[in-house]
């Protein structure tokens, strides 16, 4: 048997970071998980976890042999011992952030934009976009069958985030227990029809992304600890999704009830009370930024070198603030170069939006799109609305929620769509001008 570290004739990274504790490491020191159902406990995760090992054995697709002459299929981090998806060992990492207060919509937002990729990147762009782990992502695939996939006459409200339970794993070292967040792990190539195929390992990346709960941003001493670094993600993020929910403003939920009835602008709704977050938005901003800081190291004045996303949730309300036709459909069009036709993300069109989403949060909320600014080098503002619709009221239950066969997204696939043009090479073509 070879004693090979590499995967076959796959090309490995020379550096591979860990999607849980963030360590970096060169390949050849991953550990591997026996396979053998009698090799069991870990020190550091516990008895009934299969076996972590470094092999000195590898079949001929260069994959690692146990101690019992098993296969071994899966691999873990050599520090916290938590699993890493081979594509963490074989296409470069761009991490990113789901940022917001407590009721901002980030599971919908998830939800419904992870279900749309999966749609829009093959069919338009010829983009393979998969699960890298499936049971990583279990949560993300339960909030997609709950909104797009149950009964049509089931009122559906996706849980909220917690700030414990199995999106959060704990680790032993020595006397102390740290306690890491789940990542939600997509590997993105181009796919068959792809023009690019030939490129495959040059282009493919893996996407690894974070979703706290809202309280985890909360400006409280004991947030972000040693022993519950939960948001240390953002210390490697080259992607900070802020979602801004005007709902929660005071000043746009006044201004909203000129044009809309949303029962989320009522000021009787306890449910909706209870929802929504105490905390100000642009003080859930300034902790992020804190926070930022922080993990990168950064002094006080030097600015956030990635892309700072402001998405604007809840479009579907506030949308008669913007008066606008812009949202008819997804930015996004057909194109040819040297007589073969692809897609496109119409990038200025974007630009274009978020110039006056921006000129709209000035007027009402100047102190975060000030904050916002001063903190990153490049900022843009994305409307979108998750669901496309009002959520209706039980009357049985007084519970509110969204049936599926009403849910009808707006600008949702926008976000990403817009960061991948920005962080990779290849793989989402972007019209930056009217001349292209």
């Amino acid at each position: 048997m070879s004693k090979s570290p590499t995967l076959g004739k796959r090309r490995l990274l020379d550096k591979v970071v860990c999607p849980h504790c963030w360590t970096s490491f060169p390949p050849e020191d991953v550990l591997w998980i026996a396979e053998s159902p009698t090799l069991t406990g870990d020190m550091k995760l516990g008895e009934t976890e299969r076996e972590r090992f470094l092999p000195t054995e590898y079949n001929a697709q260069g994959f690692a042999v146990d101690a019992q002459g098993h296969e071994c299929r899966e691999c873990a981090c050599p520090r916290c011992h938590l699993p890493i998806p081979l594509s963490f060992l074989e296409a470069p990492t761009v991490f990113m952030s789901i940022v917001g207060a407590p009721a901002s919509g980030k599971s919908y937002y998830l939800a419904s934009s992870t279900w749309f990729l999966r749609k829009i990147l093959p069919q338009k762009f010829k983009l393979d976009f998969s699960d890298a782990d499936p049971e990583m992502n279990r949560r993300v695939q339960e909030y997609e069958a709950l909104q797009f996939l149950s009964d049509e006459n089931q009122l559906v409200e996706l849980s909220k985030t917690e700030e414990q339970g199995d999106l959060y794993n704990s680790v032993q070292y020595d006397d102390q227990v740290v306690v890491y967040p789940q990542p939600f792990v997509f590997s993105v190539a181009p796919a068959i029809e792809h023009p690019n195929r030939n490129k495959i390992a040059k282009l493919a990346r893996t996407i690894c992304l974070y979703d706290n709960a809202g309280e985890s941003y909360l400006p409280t001493r004991d947030a972000d600890s040693f022993s519950f670094p939960v948001t240390r993600h953002l210390g490697q993020s080259e992607c900070v999704f802020f979602l801004f929910d005007p709902i929660q403003d005071n000043r746009f939920r006044a201004a909203c009830r000129e044009y809309s009835d949303d029962p989320q602008l009522a000021e009787t709704n306890d449910q909706q009370e209870f929802r929504r977050s105490p905390i100000r938005q642009e003080t859930i901003l300034a902790e992020t930024i804190k926070r930022v800081r922080s993990a990168r190291k950064m002094y006080a004045n030097d600015r956030y070198e990635g892309l700072f996303v402001v998405i604007v949730t809840k479009l579907d309300v506030w949308r008669d603030l913007l008066p606008s036709n812009e949202f008819q459909k997804d930015p996004i069009e057909r194109a040819s170069y040297n007589g073969q036709e692809y897609w496109r993300l119409q990038a200025d069109r974007v630009a274009l939006v978020s110039s006056r989403v921006r000129g709209m949060l000035m007027k009402r909320a100047p102190e975060f799109v000030s904050a916002a600014e001063n903190f990153a080098k490049e900022v843009v503002y994305i409307p979108v609305s998750a669901t496309g619709v009002s959520p209706q009221i039980d009357p049985v239950t007084n519970r509110r929620g969204f049936r599926s066969k009403d849910v009808k997204p707006v600008w949702i696939a926008t976000p990403m769509l817009y960061a991948l043009s920005r962080l990779t090479q290849g793989l989402v073509p972007a019209r930056s001008g009217e001349s292209q």
